[in-house]
């Protein structure tokens, strides 16, 4: 997706890398991202006008519209060009169901504030049918 921020185009991916399930087909899973600008209080959107300085908040949902568990779910994102983390991201920043743990990989640097590159969420464990999970992260605009 392409964005335009004052003078600044931002290029941000998203991507669901690998899942496991049974008789089914990648169109049944949902996955959406929406974004809010925090600084100007602006509502969930899939695209926000900022300016440097401004702290976005990214959202990302996943939703099993199968009929069966999902499970070794990778959700790939990034830090978009211009900008960078505003803190560290966490398992606990959205919203994930009791049955699945977290691992967040930062293969480009150390997860913590500043940093700027690829961002990897290991859901481990199964996403039953019809649940939603989401994770989440703030980046500031430079």
């Amino acid at each position: 997706m392409l964005k335009f921020i004052r003078v600044f185009f931002v290029f941000y991916y998203l991507n669901l890398v690998s899942y496991s399930v049974c008789a089914s087909t990648f169109y049944d899973v949902d996955l959406t991202k929406t974004v809010t600008n925090i600084t100007q209080k602006s509502k969930a959107s899939m695209s926000i006008e900022a300016k440097p300085g401004d702290v976005v908040e990214y959202n990302i949902y996943i939703v099993n519209r199968t009929r069966h568990a999902i499970s070794n779910i990778n959700i790939v994102s990034s830090v978009p060009t211009f900008t960078a983390l505003v803190t560290t991201i966490g398992c606990n920043d959205g919203h994930l169901p009791l049955v699945l743990r977290c691992q967040i990989l930062t293969p480009d640097g150390t997860n913590r504030s500043g940093y700027q590159g690829e961002i990897i969420w290991q859901l481990l464990g199964k996403l039953e049918a019809g649940m939603m999970a989401q994770v989440s992260y703030q980046v500031r605009i430079k």
